[in-house]
């Protein structure tokens, strides 16, 4: 998940002064939100646009490595794929990206819902074949 290759889909996004720590660096929390920016665009731009309005999708899980500083002021590229379809949920893999450099990926499991219930269900078939056809790396939303 280092490798620019392994993503399909590219958000990009501006480190901002505000993301940066006392030590000059950027902060975990914007590695965060700079990997839901990406992760939202991707998911709602493309792999869930049938998604009935009844379900929703919300986050169970994520795992963040912070493998490189970023600073201010700078470009990034946060690239996302489909990494896993089960039952209820899926996974999506992010990485963030100074140029080739990889400063962070991350895992994040996300399940549907049902909006009145607040229950787990099944993805629907429709919605699901959506999916299907991102999990190649190679695909594009």
């Amino acid at each position: 998940m280092t490798s620019r290759d392994a993503y399909s889909y590219w958000h990009t996004e501006k480190v901002r002064f505000s993301d940066t720590d006392m030590i000059g660096h950027v902060n975990n929390v914007a590695f965060a939100a700079f990997i839901e920016s990406g992760r939202v665009a991707f998911v709602h731009g493309g792999v869930i646009r049938r998604m009935p309005p009844e379900l929703l999708v919300v986050m169970a899980r994520i795992e963040i490595d912070y493998r490189a500083e970023l600073h201010w002021p700078a470009d990034i590229d946060v690239g996302s794929r489909l990494l896993r379809i089960g039952t209820k949920s899926f996974a999506v893999a992010s990485g963030v990206f100074r140029g080739p450099l990889c400063a962070a990926t991350s895992v994040t499991t996300l399940v549907v819902i049902n909006r009145a219930t607040r229950q787990s269900t099944a993805i629907p078939d429709a919605v699901r074949a959506d999916m299907e056809t991102c999990l190649n790396p190679g695909a594009h939303v």
